[in-house]
């Protein structure tokens, strides 16, 4: 039988908000031969309409009463039904499929196998269907592991990324060096490159991360701006009213009705983390703007990928693209993604970052990173930055 649950290292990649243990605890009698092909559409059309609001979730029970009896040879069809977009859906399918596996010497796996190597199927879909291939036949997974290293699902490559940093251990320096960097070009996930990063330093190679991952270290900052009971993430102040022509040389009367100017920050951060604390002032209930630019040789849309304990808002050539009104939830890169528009040539980027007036010692944080990436997780240089 395959895991219950989603890997531990593939926790980065999906949302789990269901519990199996829960959703199979449903009749667990065998496939109901009275359950028709529409009552099983009908009930993957429900699990796709669940939302992490809780919307849905009433008629996503029931229909997993449907789906926990359907026959192992319905398995292609339910991963068909996965889709990127609604990752809480992909979990509740996933626990489906698990439960009528059985002891997998029913599976379809011809059906599967097509499934998988359609690489336009769900990310997270193909990786279920990799592992129900592979559960019990390692020369399989063997052979498959090592082809996947470009693979446009993210978890499937980080297994074969995974695979390389292994091999690697065995070799030789000479070789090992060559396989690391391998695996750094084509890694996608940041702790992952930090990792090989680590890897090729204690061989004597040094690796630039924020060039690496597209980690934007040069700032300009203002600050302090009024955010006392959380009241100020709504209001427009200075530099949010500069976007026709922004002058870093304005000034701003701050929460102390005093004169804020915009000062110069770069942060040597491996991965682009700057601390507003040491480079503004440890305060509190207040708000800051951070404030860059970026060359771009061409119009294109890109991913803005963010990690801010704090609220934030982000704005690209004038266009808000992100706001999460969030209190110290945790940091981590990537955490937060949106896409943006670059046009030819230079872009502002203008970041809102806010500290509320927690006194526990968890909420101290102020910190921001920023990095510029397509949707794979690739860093897109700007134009000043490339080799």
């Amino acid at each position: 039988m395959i895991s219950r649950r989603l890997p531990d290292f593939l926790h980065k990649f999906s949302c789990v908000f269901v519990l199996v243990l829960t959703i199979t605890t449903f009749n667990q009698r065998p496939y109901a031969h009275g359950d028709t092909s529409d009552q099983l559409s009908d009930a993957l059309s429900a699990i796709n309409n669940v939302s992490t609001g809780g919307g849905g979730h009433d008629q996503a029970i029931g229909a997993m009463k449907i789906l926990n009896r359907a026959a192992p040879d319905q398995i292609p069809k339910i991963l068909n039904a996965m889709s990127d977009e609604n990752k809480l859906a992909v979990n509740w399918l996933r626990s489906a499929v698990i439960k009528i596996t059985g002891d997998g010497s029913t599976l379809p796996k011809q059906k599967i196998r097509e499934y998988f190597d359609d690489k336009s199927n769900a990310h997270l879909g193909r990786l279920l269907a990799f592992e129900l291939l592979t559960e019990n036949e390692k020369s399989l997974a063997d052979e498959l592991i090592p082809k996947l290293v470009d693979d446009p699902s993210l978890p499937l490559r980080y297994m074969a990324i995974a695979n390389l940093m292994k091999e690697s251990e065995s070799a030789d320096d000479i070789q090992s060096i060559g396989i690391l960097g391998y695996a750094l070009e084509k890694s996608r996930d940041v702790e992952q490159v930090v990792e090989i990063a680590k890897s090729l330093n204690e061989k004597g190679v040094s690796v630039d991360l924020q060039k690496q991952l597209g980690f934007l270290n040069s700032w300009h900052l203002v600050g302090n701006f009024d955010n006392k009971d959380e009241s100020g993430f709504d209001v427009k102040f200075g530099p949010e009213k500069d976007f026709e022509k922004f002058d870093l040389e304005a000034t701003y009367p701050d929460a102390d009705k005093t004169d804020s100017t915009w000062s110069q920050h770069s942060t040597v951060e491996p991965t682009g983390l700057v601390d507003l604390n040491k480079a503004i002032g440890k305060v509190k209930g207040v708000i800051a703007y951070a404030y860059t630019t970026y060359d771009s040789d061409i119009e294109r849309e890109v991913d803005i990928r963010v990690g801010c304990i704090n609220a934030h808002k982000i704005w690209v050539n004038g266009e808000l693209v992100m706001s999460n009104e969030i209190y110290h939830n945790g940091i981590s890169p990537d955490k937060f993604i949106s896409k943006a528009r670059l046009i030819k040539g230079k872009n502002e980027i203008l970041i809102k970052v806010c500290q509320n007036e927690q006194t526990q010692s968890w909420a101290q944080r102020w910190q921001f990173q920023v990095r510029i990436c397509d949707e794979t997780g690739k860093a897109i240089r700007p134009e000043s930055n490339k080799e």
